[in-house]
This record gives C-alpha cells, sequence and structure tokens, in this order.
C-alpha cells in the first residue's frame, strides 16, 4: 500500500514538474527571449494531456478474478509546427501502458504488483499541400472514421506507414478520402523509435471515406486488409437529437470478407440529462466473432479491451463534476459463450492539463 500510494505520488509529481518546467520556459523566453525557445513556446501545443486513475474489475468465471486492481494513465498528445499555420508539423503521443491494447498500469493496489512504464508511442511528420491535400508518414495513429474502439483498433494502439487525405466539401462527394498503406503488428513494443523500421515492410491497408451529412450525423465507410485478409467497415454517428430517451447514437458494422467469412457489430446510445452536460448515460451493446481477428490461429488485430470480442452488454455513465474533471464508469456482461471475460466494471477519474500548459507556453 504504501509503495502504491508512492507512486501515485510520483505521477502527480510528474505533471506538476512537466507544468512548472513548461512555465520556467515560457518565463525565460520573455526575459532572454533565445530564438529556440521561442519558437517552442510559440508553436508546439498540446491537443491533450491527461491524468487518470482507474479502479478495475474483471473475472473469467465465478472464482476466477483475473484483476480486481487500481490503476493509472499518463497520455500527453502534442503537435509542434514547423513551417507556417501547420503546414508542416510533428506529431506525438507519449503514454504509460505496455501494449497495444492497454494505457493503463498498476499502482500495487489490488492483485498485482506496481509497473510503470511510459513511452512514446507514436510519432509522425504531416504535411499539408494547398487547402485539400494532406500527407503523414511515420508511427501513425489510426482513423477509425465515425465509428470507435468497439469494432476497430484499441485506441491505444498503433501503426506504422503512411496516409494520404483529401479532403473537400461538396454536396454528392465524401468531405474526406483517405488512404494509408503501412504495417500494424509488434503488439508488445510501445516504443515507435523501434517500430518505425517496420515504414519499409507492409501489412496494412486502409481506404476510407467520410461525410457529413446534415449537422447532426457523421458517417464512414472503409475497406481494410490486414495481412491480406479482407474487411469492410462501416459507422454513423447521429448527435443532437431531439428524442425522447437518446439525443446520441453510434452504430458500427464490420465485416470479414475473406478467409471465413464474418460479420460484427455495435451500437451505443446516450443521453444527456442536464442542460450543461454533467451527467450523461448511456448503454452499448457489441458482437464481435472470437475469430474475426484471427488468421492461422494467431491474433493479427486488437479491437478496445473493454469491449474484447464476443456478445457483451453494458451501462455508461459519464459525470463532469468540473470544467477538466471526467468521472465515468463502465460496466459490461458477457451475453454468449464465448471465452472472454464474463463480467467487467471500472471506474476512472480523469483531469485534463492541457489548457494549463498551453497557457503556460504562452
Amino acid at each position: 500500500m504504501r509503495h502504491a500510494c508512492v507512486r501515485s505520488l510520483q505521477c502527480f509529481l510528474l505533471m506538476l514538474m512537466m507544468f512548472a518546467t513548461i512555465n520556467a520556459i515560457a518565463q525565460e523566453t520573455s526575459a532572454s527571449d533565445p530564438k529556440h525557445l521561442r519558437f517552442l513556446t510559440q508553436h508546439l501545443q498540446f491537443l491533450s494531456v491527461d491524468g487518470f486513475n482507474q479502479f478495475r474489475y474483471v473475472d473469467n468465471r465465478p472464482g476466477d478474478v483475473a484483476a480486481r486492481d487500481d490503476y493509472y494513465k499518463l497520455s500527453t498528445v502534442g503537435r509542434l509546427t514547423l513551417v507556417g499555420e501547420g503546414v508542416t508539423y510533428l506529431q506525438f503521443r507519449a503514454e504509460s501502458g505496455r501494449s497495444f491494447y492497454s494505457s493503463y498500469d498498476y499502482t500495487g493496489i489490488g492483485m498485482h504488483e506496481k509497473y510503470w512504464s511510459f513511452n512514446l508511442k507514436s510519432l509522425f511528420l504531416g504535411q499539408k499541400f494547398g487547402h485539400h491535400l494532406e500527407a503523414q508518414a511515420g508511427g501513425l495513429e489510426y482513423d477509425r472514421g465515425a465509428g470507435t474502439e468497439a469494432t476497430y483498433a484499441d485506441n491505444d494502439g498503433w501503426l506504422e506507414g503512411y496516409r494520404l487525405t483529401y479532403a473537400v466539401q461538396k454536396h454528392f462527394t465524401p468531405d474526406a478520402l483517405s488512404v494509408t498503406v503501412g504495417y500494424s503488428g509488434d503488439f508488445k513494443q510501445p516504443n515507435v523509435f523501434a517500430r518505425l523500421p517496420r515504414m519499409a515492410q507492409e501489412n496494412y491497408v486502409q481506404i476510407l471515406a467520410r461525410k457529413r451529412v446534415g449537422t447532426n450525423a457523421d458517417v464512414s465507410a472503409e475497406f481494410d486488409s490486414l495481412q491480406a485478409i479482407r474487411y469492410t467497415r462501416e459507422a454513423v454517428h447521429l448527435q443532437k437529437l431531439r428524442l425522447l430517451v437518446v439525443d446520441e447514437i453510434v452504430l458500427e458494422s464490420i465485416t470479414r470478407t475473406s478467409d471465413t467469412v464474418r460479420s460484427g457489430g455495435a451500437g451505443t446510445v446516450f443521453r444527456t440529462c442536464d442542460r450543461k452536460g454533467r451527467l450523461r448515460l448511456g448503454m452499448f451493446f457489441t458482437d464481435i466473432p472470437e475469430d474475426m481477428f484471427l488468421k492461422d490461429g494467431k491474433t493479427i488485430f486488437y479491437n478496445g479491451d473493454f469491449y474484447v470480442l464476443g456478445q457483451r452488454l453494458g451501462p455508461n455513465i459519464r459525470i463532469v463534476p468540473l470544467k477538466n474533471l471526467d468521472i465515468g464508469l463502465m460496466g459490461s456482461a458477457r451475453t454468449d459463450n464465448t471465452a472472454s471475460t464474463r463480467y467487467r466494471g471500472q471506474i476512472s477519474v480523469c483531469y485534463h492539463f492541457a489548457s494549463l500548459l498551453n497557457r503556460a507556453l504562452r
């Protein structure tokens, strides 16, 4: 217990040190104004900086508890503009967690011993050409379209390769069309520099089209190839609906079209219970066949670790007591006979630091 408290304190102090360091840089810049520091403070933007604490319970069957632990997570996503107003940029994601499907580590409170990790998981160069064309290369993030990690890559995952996106808003064409070619794998290697040599290899292709329909609907459709196994995936995200029971709906489907045809999908609904959006109640259902991402008996892809495979049903509650503070409660139960976990529940507390750090930079 004592060691876990020390580790939690160290995580908190790390966030404070980041804030203090950037604040010191900003103050030093205003005093001496060296060019390299001025460039950093003017061109670096934190897109997100989040600190999480989570308690999670997982069991496989009666008497078989897989996890009853307290976890922590530190995650930072930033962008450094190199030329113009984002014409050329570097983007990165640094985060705790040791695998493709996990960004949390143990605090030592619970069944498992404490573990500390922090890695640069993604790093890529972006270049815009005019108003419509954009290229990215390096350790990329997955493009999930209008869908979520329930049917596609875990939010914590990584990819090495190249992406070209053409964006134009016309009535009868997609708002954005992207092509991604690269390597998906090394699921236990969180360090992007160790994976960048994979850019010379290719086992992943995605062609994705996305369209905004009206003011409330976002639709996407894609073709994917994972180690020569082909998939199609579709999603629609409806928001600000004037319905009595729900005001947001996400519907997703995925089909494996080669090497044993399989179909799966997911649906999520939400209802905001107050005018300020401080309380949101939701429910989800997923149905992803166990062999959706298997090839020759080996797993070639991981969807979100909370949803896993098989049929699952559960609630999703979000509470926002303060502007930058989120509290989330999620649970799920297996509704079929797959070999995945039976019950899973978690309570998460997250504080968003990005606005504080960006103000310090300025």
